[in-house]
C-alpha cells in the first residue's frame, strides 16, 4: 500500500489524479476539503496563498501517516494558478505574489515537509511536482506563470542534487503535463487579448478539441511516478507517456 500526498484533489488533474491512484491511500491537501471516502485516507484543508498557515500546518500533515505501515510515500505537487494572465507592466505587487506563494512556496514547503518527516525511512521515497511548457518559454501575458514555474523547476534542480549530497536516497521530479481541459483553460480562455495575444490560438485548442483530458494525463503521470527507474530523469513530458 502506497501514502501519495496530492494536492489540488478537488479539480481538474488533481482530482483525477486521486482516481488513477485508487490503489493507494491518498492524503488529499487542497483549498476546498475533500470528503475522506473511498481511497481518500486523510483530507487536509488549507489556503495555499496563506504560506504562514501553511507552514505551520505542514508537520500535521506528514505526521498523519505512520511511516511502519508502508513502504511507499509519494508527494505529488499538482496545485497551481495562472492568473494574472497580464502584461509585466500591468501586473500588481500583490497578484505576483499571490501566484509564487501558491506556484513556488507552496509545493517548497510541501517539498520541505516530506523530506524532514521521510529522511530516515528506508521505503520507497518519490516527489513529483507538476510544472508546464511555460517554464521554459517567454510567453506574452504569463511573465508571473511562466517564471514561478521557471522558479519551482530550479528548486527541483537543487533538491536533486541535496538529495544525493544527503543520502537520503528521495527520487524527484518534475511533470510536463501539456494542454488540459481544465478550469485554468477556462481562465485563460477568459482573459483580455490585449494582455495576452495567445488568446484566440487557446480558444482554438478548445474549439478544435485540441485540449487533452484530464484522466488521460493522470494516467500518464501515474505512469511516470510508478516508474522502475523513476527519477533518472530530473524531468518528464506527458507526450511520453500518453
Amino acid at each position: 500500500m502506497k501514502y501519495v500526498f496530492l494536492t489540488g484533489t478537488n479539480r481538474g488533474l488533481g482530482e483525477a489524479a486521486a482516481k488513477t491512484f485508487g490503489d493507494s491511500k491518498i492524503i488529499s491537501i487542497t483549498r476546498s476539503k475533500v470528503e475522506e471516502a473511498g481511497n481518500i485516507h486523510k483530507s487536509f484543508s488549507v489556503d495555499f496563498s496563506d504560506t504562514d498557515a501553511l507552514e505551520q500546518f505542514v508537520p500535521e500533515i506528514f505526521n498523519s501517516v505512520d511511516p511502519d505501515e508502508t513502504d511507499e510515500v509519494y508527494l505529488l505537487n499538482v496545485a497551481g494558478i495562472v492568473d494574472p494572465v497580464k502584461a509585466v507592466s500591468n501586473v500588481s505587487a500583490d497578484d505576483m505574489v499571490t501566484n509564487y506563494k501558491v506556484n513556488v512556496v507552496a509545493p517548497t514547503l510541501l517539498i520541505q515537509g516530506f523530506v524532514n518527516r521521510f529522511k530516515d525511512f528506508e521505503g520507497e521515497k518519490r516527489i513529483v511536482t507538476v510544472t508546464s511548457g511555460a517554464a521554459r518559454s517567454a510567453i506574452e501575458g504569463w511573465g508571473v506563470y511562466c517564471s514561478s514555474k521557471a522558479a519551482v523547476n530550479m528548486v527541483h534542480g537543487v533538491l536533486n542534487k541535496e538529495n544525493i549530497h544527503q543520502g537520503n536516497n528521495i527520487k524527484s521530479a518534475v511533470f510536463y503535463p501539456g494542454v488540459i481541459d481544465t478550469g485554468m483553460q477556462e481562465v485563460i480562455r477568459a482573459s483580455d487579448i490585449n494582455e495576452f495575444p495567445n488568446l484566440d490560438r487557446f480558444k482554438e485548442y478548445k474549439d478544435t478539441n485540441k485540449l487533452a483530458k484530464a484522466e488521460d494525463v493522470a494516467a500518464a503521470l501515474h505512469k511516470v511516478v510508478t516508474l522502475e527507474d523513476f527519477g533518472s530523469e530530473e524531468s518528464y513530458d506527458v507526450k511520453d507517456y500518453i
